[in-house]
């Protein structure tokens, strides 16, 4: 099975994709692992949606590596300069990789920003991620970060690191709402494929709403291949200014519905954070859910660069 095979169509029996993870039920959230510091390197750069980057780095290291979670988070630490040598931290260890990130000369200091996979290959000891680009095309423009800017720039034998982290959601109430934006999308096709492959008929459970700017901004056959899948699914479009308005103005449209998304018993939301945070408030104030049944993480805040 190819690399891109393993990655758009897992078909979840394959050993390969089994044994990215270390625990193949999830009825409680990940406990936090041990953290550490991988050295890799950039062997595949495409784009499966206009404006979405897909990055693949591979490294001995992740040769046998195992996922706490699907939604698994990590750091990725790249040279100041485009292609150029990195420099790494001495990490004493614990889990503020900043603080030590901070402590480096500033001439030496890489860049470090927060991705998460897509998929891992544990097998060829390759781990992929997807980055929103915004329709952003060059790295020269000049009201980006140095995240979005390195993506732009990334060739075939570029030198990156990774700080290891771990997954946040779970599977252990079965009738669930997954909410995304274009960066945490990556996250909620990972959470299906992992359900697709460990506990199908929940499948039949679980609702998924997506928020973007436009279609260009989504890996493509959400709907082909999942709505036949799924309770529900619907995608939402508008100006990233309003994902927050927008994606409420819907959940109360649900409400008024009486939709069997009100009734879920657990909600994952990651995003832009002002759509978590509202998201968090209707799920716990509007549906009744407790705060332990809500997961939210946000992921970037409009108008904010991101830490």
């Amino acid at each position: 099975m190819s690399l891109q095979q393993l990655v758009l169509d897992p078909s979840t029996a394959s050993d390969a994709y089994r044994s990215a993870f270390v625990d193949h039920e999830l009825v409680v959230a990940p406990s936090e692992p041990k953290h550490h510091i991988i050295r890799a390197t950039v062997c595949n750069v495409s784009a499966p949606a206009q404006h979405l980057r897909r990055i693949v780095i591979e490294s001995p290291e992740l040769v046998g590596f195992k996922l706490s979670g699907p939604d698994e988070f990590f750091g990725l630490f790249m040279p100041q300069v485009a292609s150029g040598k990195l420099h790494l931290p001495v990490h004493a260890g614990g889990a503020n990789i900043r603080a030590s990130v901070a402590a480096m000369p500033d001439e030496l200091r890489p860049h470090l920003r927060w991705y998460t996979v897509r998929s891992l290959n544990p097998v060829a000891g390759q781990l992929t991620f997807d980055v929103v680009t915004h329709g952003v095309t060059t790295p020269s423009y000049k009201n980006i970060g140095p995240g979005l800017r390195w993506v732009l720039s990334a060739q075939t034998g570029d030198q990156v690191a990774i700080w290891t982290c771990q997954g946040l959601w779970h599977r252990g109430r079965r009738s669930q709402t997954l909410i995304a934006d274009p960066s945490a999308a990556p996250s909620v096709r990972a959470i299906l494929e992992y359900t697709h492959a460990f506990a199908p008929d929940q499948l039949k459970d679980m609702h998924v709403r997506m928020i973007a700017e436009s279609p260009n901004d989504l890996e493509p056959l959400l709907n082909p291949n999942w709505e036949d899948e799924l309770s529900s699914l619907d995608i939402l479009f508008a100006p990233s200014e309003k994902f927050s308005e927008t994606t409420i103005a819907h959940l109360r449209g649900l409400d008024h519905s009486q939709h069997p998304a009100t009734q879920s018993k657990y909600v994952w939301v990651a995003g832009e954070g002002q759509l978590c945070k509202e998201v968090r408030h209707h799920a716990i104030y509007t549906w009744g859910l407790d705060s332990e049944s809500v997961q939210w993480c946000p992921y970037w805040f409009l108008g904010r660069a991101r830490p």
